[in-house]
């Protein structure tokens, strides 16, 4: 008598050339979260009201975005140093609107990057309690006290770009081996973020740079650490800076950053792998070559003002 049947719930089998059974690889799925943020991102745009105009209107930004965001996760300095000078001499924004639309894309771009950064492990996650006041605070001042205005943005923007570039080259060849910031770190290290939080309420750019490079020189942290650490800190730091914005200032041009958060999304989970693939150091020397090329057009458009 035939028993029942059953079915096997093991991988299918094929048979090798001696007849024998050989388990077959499984098809490799593909991820599904670029459908996911896709879909959302329809959803969103779709009750922003007049989906085919915004569409029409603002698909470039999508590549704004996403160039931003490359730039920004690979070497932990601020989109804002693609979307300001883009968004003043390109889109020809009032300086107020092209700060917010750095932040608003920052705080989706970079928090994406910041996720695949601490996936990799190598985020020192114990220095976000030490940073994390101090950049909130620099946030407020440079927010609240000292607050952004269009002569504050684009006279600051040129110098802090220029020195950004050339802290890139000054640690073009810099190795760091220490895996861990030591104790007597945290009270520097939170004067840093501070410094940092109070640059990026006015520039959208300074604290992952400022924090990044301030570790690896003065404590020899590795690279790689100190980048991932720069990158979860700016994130931070924009979310909490473009809430600052929309409820104190209003007027944040969100229908232009889903289309430059779209890009950021998908560049942020490229950018660290850019930076493998190009390589750290040329990766810093056309970074720094653009941040003082920036720098400098800043500062001839304001010196041309006075005149």
């Amino acid at each position: 008598m035939v028993g029942p049947t059953t079915q096997l719930d093991e991988a299918p089998l094929t048979t090798l050339v001696d007849g024998s059974p050989a388990s077959v690889a499984p098809m490799r799925r593909f991820p599904l979260w670029p459908a996911v943020v896709i879909g959302v991102w329809a959803v969103l745009l779709v009750l922003a009201g007049e989906p085919s105009t915004l569409l029409a209107r603002h698909w470039p930004l999508i590549f704004l975005g996403f160039a931003g965001a490359v730039i920004g996760n690979a070497t932990a300095v601020g989109g804002g140093m693609v979307f300001i000078p883009a968004a003043l001499f390109v889109y020809h924004f009032p300086p107020l609107v092209a700060l917010q639309l750095a932040l608003g894309t920052q705080s989706i771009g970079m928090t994406s990057g910041a996720f695949a950064w601490v996936r990799r492990g190598v985020v020192p996650l114990s220095a976000l309690r030490v940073a994390v006041p101090g950049l909130l605070l620099g946030s407020v001042l440079s927010t609240l006290v000292v607050r952004p205005n269009g002569m504050l943005i684009k006279g600051a923007f040129g110098p802090v770009s220029i020195v950004v570039g050339l802290l890139m080259l000054f640690l073009l060849d810099r190795r760091g081996q220490r895996s861990d910031i030591p104790a007597r770190a945290r009270l520097p290290l939170a004067a840093v973020a501070f410094l940092g939080g109070t640059l990026t309420g006015w520039v959208a750019v300074g604290e992952g740079e400022v924090v990044a490079a301030f570790l690896m020189l003065a404590y020899g942290l590795r690279a790689d650490r100190g980048i991932g650490l720069g990158v979860v800190l700016l994130s931070i730091n924009s979310i909490f800076l473009v809430l600052l914005h929309h409820f104190v200032y209003g007027g944040v041009p969100w229908s232009m950053i889903l289309f430059t958060g779209l890009g950021a999304v998908f560049g942020a989970q490229l950018g660290p792998r850019v930076g493998q693939w190009v390589g750290p150091r040329r990766l810093k020397i056309g970074f720094a070559a653009v941040a003082i090329a920036d720098g400098c057009l800043f500062l001839f458009q304001g010196l041309r003002a006075l005149h």
